[in-house]
């Protein structure tokens, strides 16, 4: 049985065929067509589990199939594989509803792989989640019943371990033993990390699916901003723009209070958004609406420069502390 039904929407012949092969070696089962109308045509007979759409089509532009294909399945994950990095292009492919954007020439066909298994889990996750919700599928009831499988998947939500890095140290601390929050600092590039605390308003014994969802999330940012194709993680209300749009997309129906920031550890400087009340924080602002509930959101960044401490706490649960550590005198 193959992993996934793909569908690819490419007028390059030469691209599409390397593709093409590409994944069918994986065990993918996969169609293509150089047009997009013909594309919208074989989804509407057979929806594929995933779509890889170029924008620039010879009779109708991607962004119209990614629009017409999404009014048909609003689910429909979707790939953009395009030349064009325009930033002006991605932010409304992601505004139409589209899951990931990659920049051809790609580096590896690897990289194409992963946003398939990325969004194939995603999906899943957020299949998993509605059985929770409106089923109460049994096969959830097991999950949550496993100690063992809900530990291992908590553990992923959390960093492993402390991180020292240009004269920082970022560590956390749990109040709780399994907290109901997404808390990670990510080294990127440049000497510069993104820290993240995140957790659900409707915080009840069964979050860890939502939570897992929501870090789905950002993945294809990060990824895309190590290979050097887009800046988003740092700017933080640009990103919370971002996952806000993703989530009012989405089929979880969750709000999330998140704390985000960039600490530029060579210049000492810090950039930070929140959404939501239930996180405390120093230095403290006024924060934006959480995410989740309003399209239409706005959220602002803060600064700081010459940081040497900074601390995040969810009530009950967990802190994190960001110290500039003092360099040792000679005695």
């Amino acid at each position: 049985m193959s992993q996934a039904t793909v569908l690819m929407i490419e007028d390059d012949v030469v691209f599409q065929g390397v593709v093409q092969q590409y994944l069918r070696q994986l065990d993918y089962d996969v169609h293509c067509t150089a047009n997009g109308r013909e594309g919208i045509k074989l989804c509407s007979q057979r929806t594929p589990d995933i779509i890889i759409c170029d924008l620039k089509l010879p009779d109708i532009s991607g962004l119209e199939v990614i629009e017409t294909l999404l009014s048909m399945t609003t689910d429909l994950p979707i790939i953009v594989v395009s030349a064009s990095d325009s930033m002006a292009d991605i932010r409304e492919a992601v505004r139409l509803g589209a899951w990931d954007y990659l920049v051809k020439p790609l580096e590896s066909l690897t990289t194409l792989n992963e946003a398939i298994q990325h969004c194939l889990k995603r999906y899943q996750l957020e299949e998993t989640y509605l059985h929770d919700r409106w089923e109460l599928d049994v096969h959830i009831d097991v999950l949550y019943n496993d100690d063992a499988l809900v530990q291992r998947l908590t553990h992923e939500l959390l960093p492993n371990g402390s991180l020292q890095l240009g004269g920082y140290r970022f560590d956390f601390h749990l109040q709780n033993g399994q907290p109901s929050l997404w808390l990670d600092y990510r080294p990127l590039l440049d000497g510069r990390v993104l820290v993240l605390m995140a957790s659900p308003q409707n915080a009840t014994d069964q979050t860890l699916i939502p939570l897992l969802v929501f870090k789905t999330l950002l993945d294809p940012l990060l990824r895309q901003h190590l290979s050097g194709n887009d800046d988003t993680v740092l700017q933080p209300q640009r990103l919370l723009r971002h996952l806000n749009n993703e989530l009012c997309h989405s089929r979880i129906r969750t709000a999330f209070d998140v704390w985000v920031g960039v600490l530029d550890t060579k210049q000492q400087h810090w950039r930070w958004a929140q959404a939501g009340d239930m996180i405390h924080s120093e230095p403290q602002e006024k924060p934006d609406l959480a995410l989740g509930i309003w399209q239409q959101a706005r959220y602002q960044c803060r600064e700081m420069s010459e940081v040497t401490k900074i601390h995040a706490r969810l009530p009950q649960q967990a802190e994190l502390i960001i110290q500039r550590e003092t360099p040792q005198t000679a005695e």
